[in-house]
């Protein structure tokens, strides 16, 4: 039966926590000092500390801010300027015929009739005009992988009928074809209303494939069939309108079979509503022969003569007439010309200070002529002026339209001149449009070779138009524009390659390249990432002891193109200064993460390169780039090289960032094929012309010797620091891993307790505190109810009134109650009912949040489900709960007096007294279905308040009853759930903001994926032990959902609440 309850209250004001503190208490309170001396004393140490601290770390920063003092060769440096004009009257002569290009240059939907006698003859004697269709097809030629190609395409769809992507090739005679798609063009061009017409070639790499034609020309016809069926299904994908054949250098022998095998893909296509266009060469019968005329890029003559003669005879509306508007590039005497873009042409003649080149007769087309070192070059391109007068002629003609190639090589004023009339007669702001050059952020590039600085200079051009007696529009360039530009270094000679290897150090990769190396004899060059050059110091120091060189590769391995600039100064200074310190050589080789074997294409793409000039820096791209980070086999890695050898001299490899065991074993094949080939391997100082001191100058002993000895200091203490922050974490990741799945296990584990008719007289204690001036109603209490006694006393503390409290109980079982706790009508039984077992010695009851009108006690809410609630489940099946609430609990009051009765040395009077219960070998059980409802606080203030007072307490219980953690008396309270307070309520909930700020500070740096996956761990468990807790409590799972939130914001405030604590004990 129940019995009177005894209520001891304390009246008095609010007080600090020290007043709290019982006045001449027999055993002295935890954490007191009497003398006062340790907390300033602690102060001075932790002052002196922090001052040091803050001092080291802002000299520190301050070293990596500082850029190095390197000295680079200015011919290194400048390269702007160094090309030259050359005055020649025509370069036509000097030009051999071996560096005249193949060219794509004509394309029609049907041929339906052969081309006899055709030769590149004067344009025939003028016919009448026709006009141009109204239904004008305008082709673009598209180049995969080009960004200047899509931002031209974005640019003037609006302009554009049909679109010619580089997409499919035939690469053998089975009928195999390889599909290269740029996903982006069929839904934008169904958006633009575009007919997309993918090409279909038979250009392997740089080399044509005509027996890959021929076969499948006289091969079995199921063959063909399959071949028909794979083209129509990569053009039902792509929801193309057709296709358009680009076969090269077929045998004239094959010429009927060939002939036979297209009139059957025609009908193949056109059965499922497919357009088949040929892109026909001018020549004799339809054979292969080269476009370009010894000379030009084709001249108005040229184009003229060969224009009437396609069609005179012919349906004139099934040809489309190509125009190009691209350049070449050609070094006189070489093998080979380079294909550039419009904007290259302007920005070489530039940088060449070119003066009066023009567009005139009788070729109509502009040149110009420079000199880089000791080559001399010529450079034909066609522009606006080419294409109007071109445009004009095929318009004449009444083709059926015209194909541009190509987009992004374009003269940009080309769309501006689609509505120029034939005659010429030009509007002002036409004209202005075609007249002035816009120096664009167009990237260009200048020189050879794949060390590059940067020229971000831009300006404006101008030529002028005008009309000749012939009715041709001329120009003549009196300024060319000046566009941000690439200039290009360090091509070597044509048997000389560099390695360079990315990433490293690694421990386990790069001894054994070097080793290799070290047996063939071969200088490389290792682009270091800070952060693994600080871990192996031991590895540098043999890269530069075995004569190779060295580069910047960053610190942290960021995308640059994303950093702001002094982010990216950062990470160079801070690369910089620990090669210098691990080395005592600077190096100003640099490459940037992620974009070796990239094209800039974006002024963002420049500006890391731009800084790292500032620095000093050299740029090191390369061209040779077998990927071998994604380990596609040594054999693949072998076969790329192989295959791009002969468009650069700098090999791109890995010696870290994953398993390189396929690079390994790829080195000495790819050395031994390059010996084979009669390739020096050399390094890249070398390539540049220089030594390697120019590349990597030894350091001197000037003022930057305290620099570096700083900085050696703080990237020493720096790298513990780190190492220790990344130990915690894996530890404190596995530990948090562990324990959720032991709770879960032990809670689901959890079994009710028996019921059992069990009563006994008790006694309810209650310690309620004054907080406001005056309790209504407290005169006469005793009067209303004999069973309650109101106890007063001054504010000496809860401890104090519970004390006396207990004193003045008569029963064998105690009942613990909060002021602002109400039981439900079945609570004290089931209280109650455990005690009918005699080693039961305590029981918790279920403390739930009752007010959850903010989202501070919402929070609160969740905490007490998924953490006290839950634990104290999955703690009573190994005896190991820590705290019996004060708010909700019954206690034997015998255990209580064998236990030493409730200390007043803790704030946290009941986990005091629930681990002194241990010591006394008492049983502790849960009973989840006793349920107490208490207030919790509905402000960060007052939470904040409780929370120190419960992180106090906390700190308090931990530190008396030290003697119980891994004491194996206790068992699993010594070796699990102390330790978890330990850890989990105090240490880990005290280093979050750490690992919050650790998070925050990596994502500019590029580390933010090496940290994320521990929070998200972190982050998964607390929603798995929400969601178990909200199921076995059965509350709405979605709430456990809440759990996020409240990590983020809830947490840096307990945090706080720990620290303070901390600092106060």
């Amino acid at each position: 039966m129940i019995q009177p309850a005894f209520i001891s209250h304390a009246v008095g004001e609010n007080s600090r926590l020290m007043q709290d503190v019982p006045p001449g208490a027999l055993t002295p309170f935890v954490f007191s000092d009497p003398a006062g001396k340790r907390w300033p004393r602690l102060r001075l140490i932790l002052l002196i500390f922090g001052v040091f601290a803050f001092l080291s770390t802002v000299l520190f920063v301050q070293t990596l801010f500082v850029a190095p003092q390197m000295r680079v060769p200015f011919s290194l440096r400048q390269l702007k300027g160094q090309l030259k004009a050359l005055q020649r009257a025509n370069p036509a002569g000097q030009l051999a015929s071996s560096s005249l290009l193949w060219q794509k240059f004509g394309a029609a939907k049907q041929a339906t009739k052969k081309l006899a006698g055709a030769a590149a003859t004067p344009s025939p004697p003028a016919k009448s005009r026709k006009k141009a269709p109204p239904n004008e097809v305008r082709l673009a030629f598209y180049t995969n992988g080009d960004p200047y190609s899509y931002s031209s395409l974005e640019e003037h769809a609006s302009l554009i009928t049909h679109l010619c992507p580089e997409w499919i090739t035939v690469i053998n005679g089975l009928g195999d074809i390889q599909i290269d798609p740029d996903i982006r063009l069929p839904k934008f061009c169904a958006n633009k209303g575009i007919k997309l017409m993918p090409l279909l070639t038979n250009l392997v790499g740089d080399a044509w494939q005509p027996e890959a034609i021929e076969n499948l020309a006289h091969g079995p016809a199921d063959r063909q069939e399959r071949f028909f069926a794979k083209i129509i299904a990569a053009l039902r994908d792509a929801k193309a309108a057709g296709v358009i054949i680009d076969w090269e250098q077929i045998d004239p022998v094959y010429k009927k079979d060939v002939t036979t095998f297209i009139d059957k893909f025609c009908d193949a296509l056109h059965n499922d509503d497919k357009e088949l266009w040929l892109t026909v060469q001018p020549g004799q019968e339809l054979e292969y022969i080269d476009f370009d005329e010894l000379s030009d890029n084709g001249s108005r003559s040229w184009f003229e003569g060969w224009l009437h003669v396609l069609l005179e005879e012919t349906d004139t509306k099934q040809w489309i007439i190509t125009l190009g508007s691209y350049g070449y590039d050609w070094t006189v005497g070489g093998k080979k010309a380079e294909l550039i873009s419009f904007a290259e042409a302007m920005s070489r003649a530039n940088n060449a200070e070119i003066q009066g080149a023009e567009v005139s007769g009788p070729s109509y087309n502009p040149y110009f002529y420079f000199e880089d070192g000791d080559k001399e070059h010529a450079v034909w391109f066609l522009d606006v002026v080419t294409f109007l007068n071109e445009l004009r002629e095929v318009r004449g003609q009444k083709a059926g339209g015209f194909a541009l190639y190509r987009l992004g090589t374009e003269d940009p004023a080309i769309w501006d001149a689609l509505a120029v009339p034939r005659d010429f007669k030009i509007e002002n702001q036409t004209r202005d449009a075609l007249e002035v050059l816009k120096g664009t952020d167009t990237i260009t590039d200048v020189g050879e070779g794949e060390i590059v600085t940067v020229d971000e200079s831009r300006a404006d051009g101008m030529r002028k138009l005008a009309v000749d007696s012939e009715g041709y529009l001329t120009a003549k360039y009196t300024k060319f524009p000046e566009f941000p530009t690439l200039y290009h270094q360090g091509a070597g000679g044509e048997h000389q390659v560099a390695i360079t290897f990315d990433d490293g150090p690694d421990p386990r990769w790069t001894p054994k390249i070097l080793d290799i190396l070290k047996t063939a004899n071969a200088k490389a060059a290792f682009f270091l990432v800070g952060v693994n050059a600080e871990k192996y110091p031991g590895l540098v120091r043999r890269i530069v002891n075995e004569g190779h060189e060295i580069g910047n590769h960053t610190y942290y391995h960021p995308n640059l193109a994303l950093a702001w600039p002094e982010h990216v100064r950062l990470e160079l200074n801070a690369t910089q200064l620990l090669i210098e310190t691990i080395t005592g050589r600077a190096t100003t080789l640099f490459r940037p993460p992620y974009a070796a074997d990239t094209q800039p294409s974006q002024m963002s793409e420049l500006m890391p390169l731009q800084i790292a000039q500032d620095l000093s820096y050299l740029v090191v791209l390369e061209n040779i780039d077998p990927q071998d980070w994604a380990k596609p086999g040594a054999d693949i890695i072998l076969q790329r090289i192989k295959q791009q050898r002969r468009d650069g001299s700098i090999i791109l490899l890995h010696d870290a960032g994953g398993d390189r065991s396929q690079t390994v074993a790829a080195l000495p094949r790819i050395l031994d094929w390059l010996h084979t080939r009669g390739d020096t391997i050399v390094p890249l100082s070398t390539l540049l012309g220089t030594s390697r001191d120019a590349v990597m100058p030894p350091l001197q002993t000037t003022n930057r010797s305290l620099a570096r000895l700083v900085s050696g200091a703080g990237f020493r203490v720096y790298h513990a620091l780190e190492e220790f922050l990344w130990a915690f974490m894996i530890v404190a990741t596995a530990l948090v891993v562990a324990r959720t799945l032991l709770v879960i296990w032990l809670a689901y584990r959890f079994r009710r307790l028996p019921r059992q008719d069990f009563v006994a007289p008790i006694s309810i204690v209650m310690a309620a505190y004054n907080e406001e001036k005056v309790i209504a109603g407290v005169e006469g209490v005793a009067d209303v109810d004999p069973r309650v006694r109101l106890l007063r006393q001054e504010n000496r503390g809860k401890a104090r009134a519970l004390q006396r409290a207990l004193a003045a109980a008569r029963h064998g079982i105690i009942v613990f109650v909060d002021a602002d706790t109400h039981f439900q009508r079945d609570t004290l039984p089931l209280l109650l009912e455990p005690f009918g077992d005699e080693t039961i010695g305590a029981v918790s009851g279920h403390a739930k949040v009752g007010n959850l009108r903010t989202f501070i006690a919402r929070c609160q809410s969740l905490e007490y489900t998924c953490g006290f609630n839950l634990d104290r489940r999955a703690y009573t099946r190994w005896n190991c709960i820590t705290v019996v609430p004060g708010a909700i609990s019954a206690i034997r009051k015998a255990a209580i007096d064998r236990a030493g009765g409730l200390s007043l040395q803790t704030l946290a009077e009941d986990t005091d007294l629930t681990l002194s219960l241990h010591k006394d070998r008492q049983r502790i059980v849960y009973v989840p279905q006793a349920i107490g409802w208490t207030e919790a606080p509905e402000s960060v203030r007052t939470l904040a308040r409780q929370r120190f007072r419960w992180a106090y307490g906390t700190l308090q219980c931990l530190w008396k009853h030290r003697d119980m953690i891994f004491n194996w008396n206790y068992r699993a309270l010594g070796w699990f759930s102390l330790p978890s307070v330990w850890f989990f309520q105090i240490i880990l909930v005290a280093v979050t903001p750490v690992v919050d700020l650790l998070l925050l500070a990596s994502l500019p740096f590029g580390a933010w994926s090496a940290v994320l996956p521990f929070v998200i761990t972190f982050l998964s468990m607390d929603v798995i032990l929400a969601t178990l807790a909200c199921i076995l409590e059965r509350e709405p799972i979605t709430r456990a959902w809440r759990i996020l939130p409240m990590r983020l914001i809830y947490r840096p405030m307990l945090s706080y609440c720990i620290w303070k604590a901390i600092f106060r004990a």
